[in-house]
Order: structure tokens, then C-alpha cells, then sequence
């Protein structure tokens, strides 16, 4: 299985490195201390060595990126999975690479951007996809709510995902519409209420058919 999608793990793999290209053309206008974290308010809190900024985090994030496609490959379970959400996991790190680099190099170079609604947008992207997809996936042991029920019990997985999927498309909404009011939290907690909300209700579909 590996080798059917090897080039598609190179392409993803590249696209995740690039980033770097971008340090380099930069490198001398790069301050010696690179802005790598922000906080709540969208003010840097944390900042790193410009080696680390340019090179560690592609670095990092690559190695998540292969450790990730390799294991969702290698799942037993892995036709299960559909081919759109095995996409997301192909390219999620990829693009949370570039997402980061735009952050860092822009506030970096002194480019006024707003970063917050960056990441509402990222978020929002992110969850959308997540919620339409996850419906799609069978019983895998990699992709998805993986409780000792829903793996049990396809029916409970099916159901749990399917209320998985319409809260999480709900909370992309959320982060849609922070975009205007600009109340971080809110946000947050509807995305840990998305992740909360099936778990508890698998347990529940669990419990009652226990009865």
C-alpha cells in the first residue's frame, strides 16, 4: 500500500520542506530571533533562533507528516478509510507548514497581518473538510473517534460519525464567523464540544445496548 502512494508521500513531503527555500531567499533580512508562537491576542509570545524558525519547524513538521501517512497506511483497516480523508491526511501537514511560514516570515519582515483571523481561517478550512469526510470512514484504527465501542460496533461507529461530522462542520462555522466578532474562545469551546459531544454519545449508544 505504501508503495501505491509513494510519490504522492514525496510531492507532500517537498511542498512541506519548501518553506525553507523561502527562509533562505530571505535569510539575511531575518531578524536573529524569529517570532514562532503567539498568543491569544494574536501578540508574539515566543520567539526561536532563526535556524531553528527556518530549517526546525519544516523539519518538524515533516517528520509528523511521514510518521502520520505511514501509520494511516499501514492500518489494517486501511480501505476503510476514504480516499478524500486519506487526502486530508496526506496534506494537512503540508499545509500547516506553509500556514506557519506565512505567520513567521511575514511577522518576521514587518508585514502587517492579522493573525487571528489567519487562524480562524486555517481552523475553519481545517474543520470543514474534517466534518464532511468523516462520515465517509468505515472502522479504521487510525482515522477518526477510535473508542473500544465505535471500533466494537460498526453501527456505533456510524452513528458517532455521523454526529461527529455535523459538529465538526458546525464548529468550522464557528471559526468562520469569529472572523467578525473576534471572541477567541467561543470558537474553542465549540471545537472541544465537537470533540466531546461524539465520544459521549458513543458511550451512551454503548451503555444502552449493554441494557
Amino acid at each position: 500500500m505504501i508503495k501505491k502512494y509513494r510519490r504522492v508521500i514525496f510531492l507532500t513531503g517537498i511542498v512541506t520542506l519548501l518553506p525553507m527555500l523561502v527562509g533562505i531567499l530571505f535569510w539575511s533580512r531575518l531578524p536573529e530571533q524569529m517570532p514562532i508562537h503567539y498568543g491569544v491576542s494574536g501578540e508574539v509570545d515566543g520567539y526561536s533562533g532563526r535556524i531553528f524558525a527556518v530549517f526546525g519547524l519544516p523539519l518538524f513538521l515533516l517528520a509528523v507528516h511521514l510518521f502520520c501517512s505511514f501509520v494511516t497506511l499501514l492500518d489494517p483497516r486501511q480501505k476503510n478509510i476514504s480516499s478524500k480523508m486519506l487526502t486530508l491526511v496526506f496534506w494537512i501537514c503540508p499545509l500547516a507548514s506553509w500556514f506557519s511560514a506565512v505567520l513567521v516570515y511575514s511577522t518576521a519582515l514587518g508585514i502587517r497581518m492579522d493573525v487571528l483571523k489567519a487562524v480562524d481561517i486555517f481552523m475553519a478550512v481545517l474543520l470543514l473538510a474534517l466534518g464532511n469526510y468523516m462520515p465517509k470512514c468505515r472502522q479504521n484504527y487510525t482515522v477518526g473517534i477510535k473508542l473500544p465501542w465505535t471500533l466494537a460496533d460498526p453501527e456505533n461507529w456510524n452513528r458517532t460519525h455521523r454526529l461527529g461530522g455535523w459538529l465538526f462542520v458546525l464548529a468550522g462555522l464557528f471559526w468562520l464567523l469569529d472572523i467578525f466578532i473576534g471572541i477567541f474562545w467561543v470558537p474553542l469551546a465549540a471545537t472541544f464540544l465537537a470533540a466531546l459531544i461524539p465520544c459521549a454519545y458513543s458511550l451512551g449508544l454503548y451503555l444502552r445496548r449493554k441494557e
